[in-house]
């Protein structure tokens, strides 16, 4: 059982928790514990299977070799692209609507500041 092994279960339950107890404290119990008990399934279910199954090791944090580590960059294109496509389009829509367009608005800035920020460290960087 090394650190590796337990972080990311250990990190879910924490997530967990900093989920759950706070809601608990507003009174809504049962939906606290549904989030505490979410997450320290996933956790669960990532430890017990990334024996087993590549996309689980993947997930729980284990890029050993190239390959893992091609498909999880490629994994974050993806992901990157679609949530471009649903910013932009959520933005439209909200204009075309007439209603407020903020809140995709800040989320397209942010998005892509940090573009342009990772963009010039990694030319520079080599």
């Amino acid at each position: 059982m090394t650190t590796k092994r337990w972080f990311f279960p250990v990190f879910c339950l924490l997530l967990g928790l900093l989920l759950g107890v706070p809601i608990m404290a507003r009174g809504e119990v049962a939906f606290g514990l549904a989030l505490i008990a979410t997450m320290a399934g996933y956790g669960t279910f990532l430890l017990l299977t990334r024996k087993r199954s590549e996309t689980t090791a993947m997930l729980s944090g284990d890029l050993g070799d190239e390959r893992r580590r091609l498909n999880e960059l490629r994994a974050r294109g993806a992901t990157a692209n679609v949530l471009v496509t649903v910013v932009v389009g959520g933005f439209f829509v909200q204009t075309w609507r007439g209603e407020d367009a903020m809140p995709f608005t800040l989320l397209g800035t942010v998005g892509g500041v940090a573009y342009v920020v990772a963009l010039v460290y990694f030319s520079r960087r080599g």
